[in-house]
């Protein structure tokens, strides 16, 4: 008797708990399950950030520990498209599948007319109705709505993620700390003050090594929480990248290939739906590990200017307020920004 592989194939952008509940019972269903996720330039992923590639890694990555599921890439470039493509689509679908001799191709299709085709010629085909009342395009138009049910890797792409920059002292920490709980979202605090307090050294006596710790450390404590549990579809942080090239740059002074290098890298990789600037406002506090030279206001605001040169320069595409008023007017515009990109439900 030959043994039947599930075939569940889409474009999956993205992924959704209807998909996932579909491919769960296939694998029960037959001896195994293949995904196949297809797709070509600039298709509906594609358009929103989600290439085919990345697709294909976040699919892959959610099903990291199932022995029964495997996954493929198929890009359909150059191919016709539906309904002429279908004999070199499946012609590329066999090659990637490689199907043994003992076994059989089942396909699980939520569209009659795909079934009849497939049927027509000579594969078993299995029509599901689709469940859960949710689809791709309805996250894709209102993630926050259906944030429970996207795949857990995808989140990451629709997450929105706020930063808040500014020099030090300037009631950045307060004001990410309240947004985080008036949001009941996570925020990413800064790192540089984990790390001098951890290893008791002061802003003046960081070293070149110091930073490259304090830009790997605050990237990674970040990005963890934009993939955690916890993130519900906001994430509020405290400096990134960029803040930390201000520093290095005020503090070392010197250019390094290789620290300039990791910043740009890191730069790329951070994704900013707001960037919030504080501008300096009030005294400047001694709380033991910052370097007082800062609390001269000409040093304070030619620092503040050469941050919002990096800002301008690393995150040209990114929405840009500034807020400089007293703590209440700040809070209450930071608020009015933030809800004019994310939508609680």
């Amino acid at each position: 008797m030959k043994k039947t592989v599930a075939v569940i194939f889409g474009t999956f952008a993205p992924m959704h708990k209807g998909h996932i509940d579909l491919i769960q019972r296939a694998k029960r269903e037959n001896d195994r399950a293949v995904v196949i996720v297809s797709g070509y330039d600039q298709d509906r992923g594609h358009q929103i950030g989600l290439g085919l590639q990345k697709r294909f890694r976040y699919i892959r990555e959610t099903f990291n520990d199932e022995a029964l599921v495997s996954v493929f890439k198929l890009d359909e470039t150059g191919m016709p498209p539906y309904p002429e493509g279908w004999t070199p689509w499946l012609e590329a679908l066999e090659a990637l599948v490689s199907p043994r001799e003992d076994e059989d191709l089942v396909f699980y299709v939520s569209e009659k007319e795909y079934a009849e085709e497939l049927r027509s010629r000579g594969y078993l085909a299995s029509f599901t109705e689709r469940n859960f009342g949710i689809s791709a395009t309805l996250i894709r138009e209102n993630p926050a709505k259906y944030w429970n049910s996207i795949a857990k890797p995808f989140r990451r792409h629709f997450s929105k993620n706020v930063l808040v920059v500014g020099s030090a002292s300037n009631g950045k920490t307060t004001l990410v700390r309240d947004l985080g709980r008036y949001y009941s979202c996570p925020v990413s605090l800064e790192y540089a003050r984990y790390y001098q307090q951890r290893y008791n050294v002061r802003d003046d006596e960081l070293t070149g090594k110091d930073y490259n710790y304090l830009l790997t450390g605050q990237y990674r404590q970040t990005s963890d929480l934009i993939d955690s549990e916890t993130n519900r579809g906001l994430v509020i942080a405290d400096t990134n990248a960029t803040v930390t090239e201000a520093y290095y740059d005020y503090y070392i002074g010197e250019t390094s290939s290789s620290f300039h290098s990791l910043c740009a890298d890191t730069v790329k990789n951070e994704k900013w739906d707001l960037i919030i600037f504080v501008l300096p406002t009030g005294s400047y506090v001694d709380d033991g590990f910052r370097d007082m030279t800062m609390a001269d206001a000409d040093i304070r605001n030619a620092f503040t200017e050469h941050l919002k040169d990096l800002v301008a320069k690393n995150h040209p595409q990114t929405q840009l307020a500034y807020i400089g008023g007293d703590y209440a007017e700040n809070y209450a515009k930071a608020i009015q920004l933030i809800d004019g990109i994310y939508q609680e439900y």
